[in-house]
């Protein structure tokens, strides 16, 4: 990729779910302490990727290797630290994969949710209202068609037009955001640290989709203090912090796990900071219905997207050199279809967008972000030192304790949350 290229490819993957949850991530943090917050943490994350990366170049020099992935990364960071971890290299290295594919599995999972809500809030609009779990079990054979596609340059017409259902839907979310604010002193500046937990797991979830390394034409360009991840980051934070302040900010304690639900979707557009005299006032009916659907369509054609990463890996690493020839065609579609039908009943199962959200944010990638570059850095200074007054060392530390005890907060106040939505539901 040129460097433009590597600069719009981070920028696409922070449109998404994790945005339309942030309004009420910030609802659960308040809106000063979401502003702080987004700012420090994104920072961290952003961090720990420039450590993560600078880590595998240098295992790369060290054993002049051309690449690494994460899992080989893992594996051999751990042979290059203490002696008395190098039995741990095969497990944490496995971990590692697991982690991976729990959270692209994950992500999965919270596209199910929803896009069933969103065509829910249409349906029950024009239809007979239905159990939200019934739209889900209907998505199974769409998803299912889309899944069914192995050769991922067959999926980039998808990407193309799901950026593109994505872009504009945000575009028209924010004239809503920004039209007849209330008075920010209605809102909260900061919220109860008991909901703090559910604010981590979702900024996560949010930030930490766009730490990709890329295959660039000018690989140097990637990092550094004004590189395409530093720039693409900037742009990203911004977003997200203005999207959830102002979406907080507009709907105050009533503000959805889904910034979709508060759109009115059976009125039409009231007033707006854009120009819009000159539209036919027609056109403006039942924009927020367009909305939705364009949204929800956009992510189900970023489903198979996703979950290609974990097919990927369950296959070319676990399954795949086990097979013989003949069977492992028929086996590999077996295993994409049991992929979609287990999305669809953690789904069913978990109904709620954004606790689902914040659950793989807070389980996977804590792990993946932040305590994982924290392992691998400790093993690669090892051999070298830690520096003056241990400096690397303290660095590394600090990924793993802020890894560690956000991801078993939000973990952990995420499922209980979940338990009493679900008990809630079902009565």
């Amino acid at each position: 990729l040129s460097d433009m290229e590597a600069f719009i490819n981070l920028l696409k993957c922070a449109i998404g779910t994790g945005c339309l949850a942030m309004p009420r991530a910030y609802y659960n943090a308040g809106w000063l302490l979401g502003l702080i917050s987004t700012l420090l943490l994104g920072l961290f994350v952003v961090y720990a990727i420039h450590v993560l990366l600078n880590d595998i170049n240098t295992l790369c020099r060290r054993h002049k290797l051309s690449e690494l992935n994460y899992r080989e990364t893992m594996e051999l960071a751990i042979l290059n630290g203490p002696h008395w971890l190098h039995p741990l290299s095969k497990f944490l290295a496995y971990q590692v994969d697991a982690f991976l594919c729990a959270y692209h599995f994950g992500v999965d999972c919270v596209y199910v949710v929803f896009i069933a809500k969103s065509v829910k809030e249409l349906g029950d609009l024009y239809f007979t209202p239905m159990d939200i779990r019934l739209y889900m079990a209907l998505l199974t054979l769409p998803l299912l068609l889309t899944f069914l596609i192995s050769d991922l340059k067959y999926l980039v017409p998808f990407a193309i037009l799901a950026n593109i259902l994505l872009l504009a839907s945000f575009a028209i979310i924010c004239s809503y955001l920004f039209s007849n604010l209330p008075s920010l002193g209605e809102r909260r500046a900061v919220q109860a640290w008991t909901h703090y937990p559910l604010f981590f797991g979702t900024i996560l979830f949010a930030i930490e989709s766009v730490g990709m390394a890329m295959n660039m034409q000018n690989p140097e360009h990637y990092l550094g203090p004004f590189g395409i991840l530093n720039r693409a980051m900037f742009v990203v934070i911004a977003f997200y912090a203005a999207f959830g302040f102002f979406g907080y900010w507009q709907y105050g304690d009533d503000t959805a796990t889904s910034i979709l639900i508060n759109l009115p979707l059976d009125e039409m557009l009231v007033a707006t900071p854009l120009n819009l005299t000159l539209i036919d006032p027609q056109l403006l009916n039942r924009l927020a219905q367009c909305v939705t659907a364009m949204l929800a369509l956009g992510i189900f054609f970023s489903y198979a997207l996703q979950g290609y990463v974990a097919i990927d890996i369950i296959w070319h690493n676990y399954m795949l050199p086990r097979l013989v020839d003949n069977a492992a065609r028929s086996l590999h579609y077996l295993v994409r279809m049991a992929m979609v039908i287990a999305s669809v009943l953690c789904g069913i199962a978990f109904p709620e967008f954004g606790l689902l959200l914040a659950l793989v944010g807070s389980f996977c990638l804590a792990q993946v972000g932040l305590i994982y570059p924290g392992i691998i850095n400790l093993c690669v200074c090892y051999s070298r030192g830690y520096g003056r007054f241990q400096l690397l060392l303290w660095r590394s530390l600090a990924f793993i304790v802020v890894g560690l005890g956000g991801g078993i907060a939000g973990t952990v106040v995420s499922v209980m949350v979940m338990r009493d939505h679900l008990s809630t539901y079902d009565n």
